[in-house]
């Protein structure tokens, strides 16, 4: 089961791109896996140590991105449960040690994070845009697609059919027919992710999730597994060979489709070249450039590589005089859509004029009134 989701796990998509963007993500999943690894050995003996390494690494991963919050409760939540399958005085040992671990991440990744606090003020880390909640109908009806997607992206390089299939092999491979010792990961999953999200009540990013695929791959390894042990297929389930066999095919599979490259997942804007081009002999002091999320972090680059002020993505509104727009009409951004959001305020600004229309990207411009 390692093998084969060890596998799975290395031509994943997700994975390579978290792994090659440095934005912190992969990093919380190799800290997740060794939170497991810590919580099964206190599960087994409660040692002041290892609770002082799962506070670290629940420090420094809270540091690393707050989402950290989601996989540091979910191995909080499966020790605790565990500690009802252990004596009356292990429990109290390990539900105090967890607490107290839990309550020392908290508070150290508190400090870490001082300079950002002082500097930009809490609000920054809890009240952004990313973060702040949506209505319950808004939340409740984005949830079946959310999942949908969560699906698609976990299983990506593979085609889109495939997901169903892989599914019903992770659902055969987490189904717990005998009674072991340990709780239920999936239990612990549910129950933290689920009060999470029902607090927060905002769908997360698709990547908030990706801690858990890890899991997924071993969960649809031991389905494969369960399900060639009915056949006369087992000796080869369980051939390294096999596992050599799926990396190869996957990774294959990723680099001759380009997934990872073509991946939206974090945000693309190929246009960013071209429309940075565009604009460099037209922007002037005083003009503000309106790109949404996630258009602006790819002109912000652009502007800086061709020696452009960046501050023209940013320039305060009283000091505005011109507004060029960058949208992508292929994602529903349109000028419609900017004025129905308030990118752009007709009561301030003259009739937009296009400059600029490809199927790809839209550049408006329009004079304060």
């Amino acid at each position: 089961v390692g093998l084969l989701g060890a596998a799975l796990a290395a031509g994943s998509t997700s994975l390579m791109l978290y792994s090659a963007n440095a934005r912190g993500y992969s990093l919380v999943v190799a800290l997740f896996l060794s939170l497991l690894l810590i919580a099964d050995r206190l599960r087994i003996g409660a040692r002041g140590s290892d609770f002082v390494a799962f506070a670290v690494i629940g420090a420094l991963g809270t540091y690393t991105i707050p989402v950290m919050l989601y996989p540091l409760g979910v191995v909080a939540t499966w020790l605790l449960l565990a500690a009802y399958r252990v004596s009356d005085e292990r429990r109290r040992r390990l539900i105090v040690g967890t607490l107290l671990a839990g309550a020392s991440a908290a508070l150290l990744a508190l400090v870490l994070y001082l300079p950002i606090i002082r500097s930009a003020g809490l609000q920054a880390l809890t009240g952004n845009s990313f973060v702040r909640p949506t209505p319950w109908p808004a939340f409740l009806a984005d949830l079946p697609r959310h999942a949908a997607e969560t699906l698609l992206v976990w299983t990506d390089p593979l085609p889109w059919w495939s997901a169903p299939l892989l599914l019903v092999l992770a659902l055969i491979g987490g189904w717990r027919g005998d009674r072991p010792d340990r709780p239920s990961l999936l239990l612990a999953t549910t129950v933290w992710c689920g009060a999470l999200l029902g607090a927060t009540h905002r769908v997360p990013f698709v990547r908030v999730w990706l801690f858990l695929l890890p899991l997924f791959h071993l969960a649809i390894a031991r389905g494969l597994v369960r399900v060639a042990s009915r056949t006369r297929a087992t000796a080869l389930m369980a051939s390294p060979l096999t596992a050599a066999t799926i990396t190869a095919a996957m990774t294959a599979i990723a680099l001759l489709g380009d997934s990872v490259r073509a991946s939206d997942d974090t945000g693309v804007f190929p246009a960013a070249r071209d429309v940075t081009a565009r604009l460099a002999s037209e922007l002037r002091p005083g003009d503000r450039v309106l790109a949404p999320i996630p258009t602006n972090g790819p002109l912000l680059y652009y502007f800086g590589a061709r020696g452009l002020d960046t501050a023209l993505l940013t320039t305060p509104p009283e000091r505005t005089r011109r507004a060029w727009l960058v949208l992508e009409p292929a994602r529903g951004r349109t000028l419609q859509w900017a004025v129905t959001v308030g990118m752009i305020d007709p009561a301030v600004y003259d009739q937009p004029a296009l400059i600029l229309q490809r199927p790809d990207v839209e550049i408006w411009r329009s004079e304060k009134r």
